[in-house]
């Protein structure tokens, strides 16, 4: 298929149609690459913030968190078709939905990183030792102070403690009961932290406990009424 030079511009394109030029990229190369430009553009900001608060402490810092975005995006692009906008219409609303599929990406090839590091020990687990992953504190929808009040709690956390909460919820699926993280998940976190498998889940229990008393505690009641105006 030919360019058609009527085309809008790829910055006045919807994320929709800009994954949808990417999926003819066999028909318009040329506009297909400027319409990932675009999207990488628009993106790239939202995912590296995200990948860095969540596996940076697993994947060497800014390095590591640089390529995972990368390879996000390359994959973005080589499955663009993938992508279901719901008959979602909105652009907001579509960016939110883009985003929530280049997490679940990231998540993905972070997941599979991990598995394939051949230089991890082996480590047998006692599949008791790990089990029961518990899910992340959920703040009641639509109360923008109790979400910030648990972003709070999470950063009276230690570096370790966040780490350890962080790498669980990746593997939590909400309805699923007995779960636990993948033996050889366990096993690189506990040699990135420098501690034993078996200890892991003491760290995570004591972290939430941590949540969980701070979440309890009275606001301040200056700060509760500036928040609430």
């Amino acid at each position: 298929m030919a360019a058609d030079p009527a085309r809008a511009e790829p910055a006045d394109e919807t994320d929709a149609d800009l994954l949808l030029l990417m999926a003819m990229r066999s028909d318009d190369a040329t506009g297909a690459a400027a319409a990932w430009a675009e999207f990488y553009r628009r993106h790239v900001p939202y995912l590296y913030a995200v990948c860095l608060r969540a596996y940076a402490g697993l994947l060497g810092g800014e390095p590591g968190v640089a390529d995972l975005v990368a390879d996000t995006f390359h994959r973005a692009y080589e499955r663009a078709e993938t992508f279901e906008p719901g008959g979602i219409e909105d652009p907001d609303r579509i960016r939110r939905r883009v985003r929530a599929w280049l997490g679940r990406i990231a998540q993905r090839l972070f997941q599979t990183a991990m598995r394939a590091r051949a230089s991890l020990p082996t480590v047998g687990l006692d599949p008791d030792r790990w089990q029961d992953v518990g899910p992340p504190p959920r703040p009641p929808a639509g109360d923008p102070r109790r979400i910030e009040r648990v972003r709070e709690a999470m950063r009276t956390l230690s570096e370790r403690e966040q780490t350890v909460l962080r790498v669980t919820f990746q593997w939590y699926q909400l309805g699923r009961d007995h779960q636990r993280l993948p033996n050889d998940v366990a096993a690189e976190l506990a040699e990135a932290l420098r501690t034993t498998p078996e200890n892991l889940r003491q760290i995570r229990r004591r972290a939430l406990r941590k949540i969980e008393a701070y979440l309890r505690q009275p606001e301040p009641v200056g700060l509760g009424l500036r928040a609430r105006r």
